[in-house]
């Protein structure tokens, strides 16, 4: 097993249990223990540290064993939201190879209840590669419907964010050199 940094056996964890669903561990035979596939232990040190991993996981309240018997863990609220958080972190938009010439204009107006979701939302967007255009709108050049919609869904504000698409903008030169086209 690879050396991992402080917090990466948490980080794979909680993404392997957002995508798949559940991970099971057989705790009566060490190698049948289906998570271990994901971090290819060598020897008892390493599995009895992800296990410990686990535990951990399940004390901080972030998953939750399925049933005492069957050694399924799947993720709780609070865990569903960390791993939803570690996700967004790996979220960019991908680039086109050859620009289709639209605009991507991605509006939102976000009540001030939910202000921090609001910050949230426009941090997010400038870290998957969007640029400001005005206040509350940013601007790419490349298709970003499904990102916009994990950004909208992790902090519970889709319903505010609306995406328009456009050929043409004015001032595009400038955001046709900082986007490289």
């Amino acid at each position: 097993m690879k050396k991992f940094k402080r917090n990466a056996i948490t980080k794979i964890v909680l993404s392997t249990l957002l995508a798949v669903g559940f991970i099971t561990v057989a705790l009566a035979a060490p190698n049948a223990v289906q998570i271990f596939k994901y971090f290819k232990p060598k020897n008892a040190y390493e599995r009895e540290r992800i296990k410990n991993s686990l535990t951990r996981l399940q004390r901080q309240g972030l998953i939750k064993q399925r049933d005492r018997m069957d050694g399924y863990f799947v993720l709780t609220a609070e865990g569903k939201a960390k791993a939803m958080r570690y996700r967004l972190e790996d979220t960019k938009i991908q680039k086109q190879k050859k620009w289709d010439r639209k605009w991507r204009l991605v509006m939102f107006d976000i009540p001030q209840e939910k202000q921090k979701a609001r910050q949230a939302v426009n941090f997010a967007l400038k870290k998957i590669g969007c640029v400001h255009y005005q206040k509350s709108v940013f601007i790419t050049p490349f298709p970003c419907k499904k990102e916009i919609d994990f950004i909208g869904d992790t902090f519970g504000v889709r319903e505010y964010i609306r995406i328009v698409v456009a050929e043409n903008i004015e001032g595009s030169t400038s955001f046709k050199n900082k986007f490289g086209l």
